[in-house]
């Protein structure tokens, strides 16, 4: 697994490599999909954050804090993370295989065609995920929002018999 900052520089690499500008709703976004699509995929987790139901869809916290500077503009910096050995704090780089590189892409490619409230209203689908804790009516608290994986999961599987990211 990995954190969903890394997920996150290196999605917004990829889009400026693709002359794509991401915003922090759109990246959230895009490493919710990723997320997903790997649960679904693989059977394990992308990313080790909790994923937190928000008012505008699916939230991971240190990206969300990461970039929140750039309010609702494209993102021109990279998220940083500490060195609990050294102490330094460092731009969040992860060690992705080939497998990984190629699935985040793919997932960039095919996500960045929409646009960030667009990608928001996948997210908000009645029945899923975010709907399913954001919109509870059974009286549950549930802490801190979080949506569970395996709900991502079975959501995603579900989407996978209707069409395919690869």
């Amino acid at each position: 697994m990995h954190d969903a900052r890394q997920v996150a520089n290196f999605l917004l690499d990829c889009a400026e490599e693709r002359g794509v500008k991401l915003t922090n709703m759109s990246v959230l976004k895009h490493i919710y999909f990723a997320h997903g699509w790997h649960l679904a995929s693989y059977g394990q987790p992308l990313i080790s954050n909790r994923i937190e139901a928000w008012e505008y869809g699916p939230v991971v916290r240190a990206v969300y804090d990461a970039f929140k500077t750039h309010g609702s503009g494209p993102i021109s910096s990279r998220a940083e993370m500490t060195d609990w050995e050294t102490g330094e704090v460092l731009i969040a780089q992860g060690n992705f295989t080939p497998e990984i590189s190629n699935f985040l892409k793919s997932v960039l490619i095919y996500y960045s065609g929409f646009g960030a409230f667009e990608l928001s209203d996948l997210t908000h689908v009645r029945g899923g995920p975010w709907d399913k804790v954001w919109n509870a009516l059974d009286g549950k608290v549930r802490l801190n929002m979080a949506i569970s994986n395996e709900s991502i999961r079975k959501h995603f599987v579900g989407q996978g018999k209707n069409a395919s990211l690869q």
